[in-house]
């Protein structure tokens, strides 16, 4: 004898039936909101994910109910102002843990909605890996470098799990756009930080591609890594190494100019080449299967270099082939590849 399934496995995250909004004496006041889902609901991770931009001074209380979630809102809300709740992954189900991942409201102070939008990712700088849960922030021009952290941004986002983030809320205005990777708008050491070169405008600006850099990051160590890696090699048997016949690959590309080429193989650096300009040929290859990066090497230092905040310099570019390459013995391998 076994116990009843209970029928199929709820895999549905809850929806939303209604959404109330509740006014002060002002109308323009926007002090409760009422959530009302079709099933009975939890927090998820509340504080890591919930925000509200243009940012606040107190904290919005929050209170769940059964099926219903209430937010109070008792700070002064700035005029002619449209604000955004965002909510995303911060509900589940009490059952299951199904997660809402998509939930924010949009509200103004004013009778009209500023609804210029603005969408961008963020991406480490080497690795190119998405960086998610990071804040995005947005300061008006006027706002000067060296209190950027020390001050309220006049808005901010979130990046997902793929590194995404959106503004739905802007107004034509021109704004400096920096991320940082900690829990706050402060920046700490060991955090990485990304900023754009230009100001920012959602009028005419729609996407913006930020690149998260340690300012602080000691990048002789990729030049470690690879010593290492040949150091261990030089310990296998004297007598393989002999037999082995190396491959070639010949990168053809329109792009002129000091660069660095890694082949990796699980995310370590295999081996290097530096050039001064073409032609890129790479010698003298192990044969196997591996990932190919290109540095460009900027300042001609034969090293990736990180950004600086103070210098207002980028991270040197970095792009990753889209597949995996193999090498194979005594091979000419061309590869042509658009590296602008």
């Amino acid at each position: 004898m076994v116990a009843p399934t209970g029928g199929e496995k709820d895999m549905d995250a809850p929806e939303i039936l209604n959404i109330i909004e509740s006014v002060g004496k002002e109308s323009t006041q926007l002090e409760k909101v009422y959530f009302l889902f079709d099933e009975y609901i939890g927090l998820n991770q509340w504080e890591e994910h919930f925000y509200i931009s243009p940012p606040i001074k107190k904290r919005i209380v929050k209170k769940i109910a059964g099926k219903s979630l209430e937010l109070h809102i008792e700070d002064t809300l700035m005029r002619n102002t449209t604000y955004l709740l965002s909510l995303d992954n911060c509900i589940k189900d009490i059952n299951e843990g199904n997660v809402v991942e998509d939930l924010q409201l949009l509200f103004s102070t004013s009778g009209n909605v500023d609804s210029l939008k603005l969408s961008g990712k963020l991406q480490d700088a080497y690795t190119l890996e998405v960086v998610e849960n990071a804040w995005v922030m947005l300061f008006e021009e006027s706002r000067n470098d060296s209190i950027i952290f020390k001050e309220t941004p006049n808005y901010i986002a979130k990046t997902d799990k793929n590194g995404n983030f959106h503004f739905p809320n802007l107004k034509a205005t021109d704004f400096k756009i920096v991320a940082l990777t900690d829990f706050d708008f402060i920046y700490n050491k060991e955090e990485l930080i990304a900023f754009s070169d230009k100001l920012i405008n959602a009028e005419k600006d729609s996407f913006i591609s930020l690149m998260a850099f340690d300012p602080i990051v000691e990048i002789d160590s990729i030049i470690a890594d690879t010593l290492s890696t040949l150091t261990d090699s030089s310990k296998t048997d004297s007598l393989l190494v002999e037999i082995i016949t190396f491959g070639k690959l010949e990168i053809i590309t329109a792009t002129n100019s000091p660069c660095v080429f890694q082949l990796l193989q699980n995310e370590k650096v295999i081996i290097e080449f530096i050039f001064a300009a073409k032609p890129y040929d790479l010698l003298d290859i192990t044969p196997g299967k591996y990932q190919l990066k290109y540095i460009a090497d900027s300042n001609q230092d034969g090293i990736w270099n990180t950004g600086d905040w103070g210098n207002k310099t980028q991270p040197e570019k970095v792009i990753n082939y889209k597949a995996e390459i193999t090498i194979r013995s005594n091979w000419d391998l061309e590869l042509e590849w658009d590296l602008e």
